[in-house]
């Protein structure tokens, strides 16, 4: 400090608090020569140790494999044309993408990191009361899901973006005599707000982001009109928040998780029963059917725990009992979806959970199924896990291009989705009916029963996937495939091919350092609808071309893949 700033009087409080709300001490801070000569040497040893260590035990091996793979990547513009600008912006492009590769594949392959980072972790979420990138700690061993948190303290002012996307998915619905029904989930520190803030904070009433309170009042004065008959169709927005919070204060049940970020089965069978009034109100109803429920008691691990790859021995990672009712139909068997019925519920992991096996939490006892119970009616579901405000709409255009007349057949569409989607959600526009699409070759489907290895140009890739950035176990990224040629025939074929592959298992990045656009790849494509009632929920990252994504898509696995 100057000499000047050191005469400037303070004064201190009994608390030993500077009167301007600095503790004494965080003005000036004072490190004996021999201390910081020995944190200098620890921290310098430290950087030279540690990756020698991981040198040594192999860990190296991955990180140079991908920096080899970039180079090449940057080299290529310039062996295929002169120097052009464009060539220079791709190798630019190509040199960035290899230098986050590269530390990401450094951080994750580290030994010494790999062996600290779950032990050190754990001791910080428990003892600590430290969050991470991915949640937030509350009281008791329960865990937020950092996104939902952030949209509902931090927001944005995502509320007009909000009415003006659904607004537009709605008309566009409309003209084909469709009602939307939108059923916000959310986020648990809206309705379990207790568990996160000062033990004596009392709320009257729910937390609520500004965005989600105000939606359904700027809807109400956007009047949708029918593109043919001009007659007003409003979103019906149902009041999920009130009612759960109204569920919890009566009952005194948990409405989440404690360490998922999902709701309980109870809250998802109560939300059901209103998204059904809704529904009726709308004045639709499918073929009657009586249905029955069998009750199960199924125990997992939240999401959000198993986010931080936490050691076993951790409580977090302590099963959750909960009681779940699966629906069986008039035959007996599980519930399933019913391609013909008018009602169509268009979900996320809201959906997919207690319905989706591969979400650990139970089958055929989610929303979907209790919609059905409460109609009295088979509804159809195209849900997956972390469809957001845009990839959800997309999906359900490329299903309509995909089946010409499905979307005919449906009088209404709920829509469930968490709500941190109306503050942070890509609520930019998404044409349900294809846009006109320019002269392509066919585009090839593998037969069932009958999968082909192919060699093939990788023309683009989907969003691939990030270590830690999503709560989910599995995903598929689309790869866009040109230049066919059949391996065991040895001949070129005809078209181009869209293909979903696995890039994440059991939370564990699968991305070869041969995957990215411009190079040939082997892969054994196999018919996608065969096995499509396993991976339709499943998180993925979609390409930009949405006329691409219209198309039929393969399951690619590598040739040497046994899964």
């Amino acid at each position: 400090m100057s000499g000047q700033e050191s005469s400037v009087p303070r004064t201190a409080d009994p608390a030993g608090r500077f009167a301007d709300g600095y503790a004494q001490g965080w003005n000036r801070t004072e490190v004996s020569r021999p201390l910081a000569i020995l944190v200098s040497v620890v921290f310098c040893a430290g950087l030279v140790v540690v990756p020698l260590i991981d040198g040594l035990l192999g860990s190296w091996r991955e990180p140079f494999g991908q920096a080899r793979a970039g180079i090449a990547r940057v080299r290529a513009p310039f062996s295929k044309s002169p120097a052009t600008w464009s060539a220079v912006v791709e190798a630019n492009n190509a040199s960035l993408g290899t230098i986050e590769s590269f530390e990401t594949s450094l951080e994750e392959s580290s030994a010494i990191a790999g062996f600290l980072r779950p032990s050190a972790l754990d001791a910080l979420l428990r003892w600590g009361g430290a969050g991470s990138e991915e949640a937030y700690v509350g009281h008791d061993g329960w865990l937020f899901y950092r996104p939902d948190v952030d949209a509902l303290v931090l927001g944005r002012t995502g509320e007009n973006r909000a009415v003006e996307g659904i607004a537009d998915f709605a008309a566009q619905l409309a003209a084909r005599g469709i009602r939307l029904v939108v059923v916000p989930i959310p986020g648990k520190a809206t309705i379990q707000p207790e568990q996160l803030a000062w033990p004596t904070t009392f709320f009257e009433l729910p937390p609520a982001s500004p965005a989600v309170s105000g939606l359904a009042a700027g809807l109400s004065t956007t009047v949708v009109e029918d593109h043919e008959s001009g007659s007003a169709l409003i979103p019906i927005i149902v009041d999920t928040t009130t009612h759960l919070w109204s569920r919890r204060n009566e009952t005194g049940e948990d409405q989440f998780l404690q360490t998922d970020s999902h709701w309980t089965p109870a809250a998802m069978r109560a939300v059901a029963g209103l998204a059904a009034d809704a529904v009726e109100n709308a004045g639709v109803a499918g073929v009657p059917e009586q249905f029955s429920t069998e009750g199960k008691t199924v125990a997992a691990v939240g999401d959000t725990a198993l986010m931080h790859e936490l050691p076993g021995s951790s409580p977090l990672l302590r099963p959750q009992s909960v009681e779940i009712e699966t629906v069986l139909g008039a035959d007996g068997k599980e519930w399933r979806a019913d391609r013909a019925s008018p009602v169509l519920v268009l979900g996320d992991s809201y959906t997919n959970i207690y319905s989706s096996e591969d979400l650990g939490w139970g089958k055929s006892s989610g929303f979907a199924e209790h919609l059905s119970l409460s109609l009295g009616c088979r509804v159809d579901k195209l849900a997956r896990n972390d469809s957001g405000a845009r990839s959800a709409r997309e999906m359900l255009a490329a299903e309509d291009a995909r089946h010409p007349g499905w979307l005919d057949g449906k009088k209404v569409v709920v829509w469930v989705m968490a709500a941190r989607e109306f503050a942070r959600g890509d609520w930019s526009q998404v044409a349900l009916a294809p846009a006109q699409q320019a002269d392509r070759t066919n585009f090839f489907v593998a037969a069932p029963g009958k999968p082909v290895e192919v060699e093939a140009e990788v023309k683009s890739i989907g969003t691939l996937p990030a270590s830690g950035a999503t709560p989910y176990a599995d995903y598929l990224t689309a790869v866009h495939l040109t230049g066919l040629r059949d391996v065991a025939r040895g001949r070129e074929m005809e078209g181009e091919a869209l293909a979903y592959l696995f890039t994440m298992r059991n939370r564990r990045i699968e991305i070869p350092s041969g995957l990215h656009a411009g190079t040939r790849i082997k892969l054994r494509l196999s018919n996608y609808a065969e096995k499509s009632d396993k991976l339709d929920s499943l998180n993925r990252g979609e390409l930009d071309d949405l006329d691409v994504m219209m198309e039929e898509p393969n399951l690619a696995e590598w040739p040497d893949s046994q899964n």
